[in-house]
């Protein structure tokens, strides 16, 4: 099997665990904080639509992110830049708060078919070039900031694609496990 391949399968599987934790969560689920200080599943499953759109997009392409097309404006704070680092707890709330469902869901898909078009027409060879992720940053002042500086100082060193891809991969998936966990303790109560 090429590396490729495997790829668009772990990345398959994680947009059907994003759907099947999120597909049935009420507006209320939504924006309910289970526990003291975590984020509200809006906010969260916006942010790893948002990971996945910066991975690709942003630090391997250096093209403009999904997020950009005039398609998705005029959806709440949807199209805020960035994927989160640095907001309060009250600045993700208040964002997480403006978000719909059904948008979420559908940037997602949108932004997992554009991973798929991507490892598709790319051979295994590409996962070790080196793009120039601190040019390709620049695009967005938002990664730029000293919170992501931060939180991903990796990003300005140059890593090679098989990094750039590991947030949109390994990091949502702790987010989703976390995730279904809230999902199932909002239920509990």
């Amino acid at each position: 099997m090429r590396a490729m391949m495997l790829l668009e399968r772990q990345f398959t599987s994680v947009n059907g665990i994003l759907h099947d934790i999120a597909d049935d969560l009420s507006a209320e689920e939504l924006t309910t904080r289970i526990f003291p200080h975590t984020n509200l599943l809006a906010f969260d499953l916006w942010h790893v639509a948002r990971t996945q759109d910066w991975a690709l997009q942003t630090l391997i392409r250096g093209i403009p992110e999904i997020i950009d097309a005039p398609y998705w404006q005029g959806r709440g704070r949807l199209a805020t830049h960035g994927i989160g680092v640095g907001l309060t707890e009250e600045q993700a709330d208040d964002l997480a708060r403006t978000l719909k469902l059904n948008d979420i869901l559908e940037y997602a898909d949108a932004t997992h078919q554009a991973i798929l078009d991507w490892l598709r027409s790319s051979p295994d060879e590409a996962l070790d070039e080196t793009p120039d992720v601190p040019a390709h940053l620049t695009r967005y002042p938002v990664y730029l900031e000293t919170a992501m500086r931060e939180e991903v100082p990796w990003m300005f060193e140059r890593p090679p694609v098989w990094r750039c891809l590991n947030p949109a991969l390994g990091h949502v998936r702790d987010h989703l496990a976390e995730m279904d966990l809230l999902k199932r303790q909002v239920r509990a109560r």
